[in-house]
């Protein structure tokens, strides 16, 4: 990392706990004028953080920021998968934390290694859609694994992901997230998070994973009015603001011991769990295809993950693929 990152990441950790801080002491603390820490403070909002500046006080956040931290998370986890983690990366800003891992895919450290990062410059969902999470108000998140034998559905292990996600979720205590087929996390109809696969399949038989997962923790209330989908994050259902640091805890031990169970089990380990998290099922909705649009009934989902509809008196099943799945409001 660059210097000059290096002071901005300086600046956002001193600026994290909400207080104001003036130019002066900035200045001498980093290292560079009072004009440069300006310079600074006005790039911030590129990470979409908001700065007040108030003559005779300072610069501060509009709101206090919990700073990742490698050290609080490690202490988190159990013996058992601390052990089981092979890396785990913490970083400020990067383009995406798939593509991070998706570069490592060739090394030997891509298996059961952790990437976080606080912002996503090219943070991408489900079909290209672009992921919005200003700078440490979310977990965005990958792990990477290999599978000595290719999974019989990437479908299937999306929806296990999300059982595995709201495992983490339920232990701090929010009960009232479920999921949308086939990657979306959602609670009380708006979503509060998504999952992305990126797999390499080899001819072998085994592949490669990348499980990118983004939870929204404390969206600005000016993020949420610009996403164009109902939304919500953790600290309008808790009414509290969780310890990002120990949420990643949660989901590296539960994403851990899911893929650990779907090695031996497959998706039959938490089909039946998945289905109770079942948000849509008995729903009316549309099925948007590439070069149609169908509407039916939701059915819930086969033994392989695949979305089962309702249509025109005939039980259909669909995979994941490029489809959109509107529900009737």
């Amino acid at each position: 990392m660059s210097k000059a990152m290096d002071k901005q990441q300086y600046l956002i950790s001193r600026l994290a706990d909400g207080n104001f801080h003036s130019g002066e002491s900035l200045a001498e603390e980093m290292g560079i004028s009072r004009a440069a820490v300006w310079k600074r403070i006005k790039t911030l909002s590129n990470y979409g953080l908001d700065v007040y500046s108030v003559h005779g006080k300072g610069h501060r956040l509009s709101r206090s920021l919990e700073i990742l931290d490698t050290d609080k998370i490690v202490a988190s986890l159990s013996d058992k998968f601390a052990d089981s983690l092979k890396g785990l990366t913490v970083l400020p800003v990067l383009d995406s934390t798939n593509q991070f891992l998706y570069r490592q895919l060739n090394n030997d450290s891509f298996h059961a290694h952790v990437v976080v990062a606080e912002y996503q410059e090219s943070g991408k969902g489900r079909r290209g859609n672009d992921w919005l999470s200003p700078y440490g108000s979310g977990i965005c998140m990958s792990l990477g694994w290999h599978f000595q034998s290719t999974p019989a559905s990437y479908t299937a292990l999306s929806l296990a992901t999300g059982v595995a996600v709201c495992r983490s979720l339920q232990r701090l205590g929010i009960t009232n997230a479920g999921l949308k087929w086939p990657n979306d996390i959602i609670s009380e109809g708006k979503k509060l998070g998504g999952i992305l696969l990126e797999s390499r399949s080899e001819t072998a038989g085994c592949s490669d994973v990348v499980i990118g997962i983004g939870i929204n923790v404390d969206l600005p209330e000016q993020v949420l009015n610009t996403i164009s989908q109902a939304v919500t994050d953790t600290s309008k259902l808790t009414q509290q603001i969780i310890s990002r640091n120990k949420l990643v805890g949660y989901l590296i031990e539960d994403l851990l011991h899911m893929l650990k169970e779907y090695q031996e089990h497959g998706f039959a380990s938490c089909i039946q769990e998945w289905r109770q998290l079942d948000e849509l099922k008995g729903r009316d909705a549309d099925l948007i295809l590439p070069n149609e649009t169908l509407s039916g009934k939701i059915l819930g989902i086969d033994e392989s993950g695949l979305l089962l509809m309702l249509i025109a008196g005939e039980s259909r099943s669909f995979s994941s693929g490029e489809l959109s799945l509107r529900v009737h409001t």
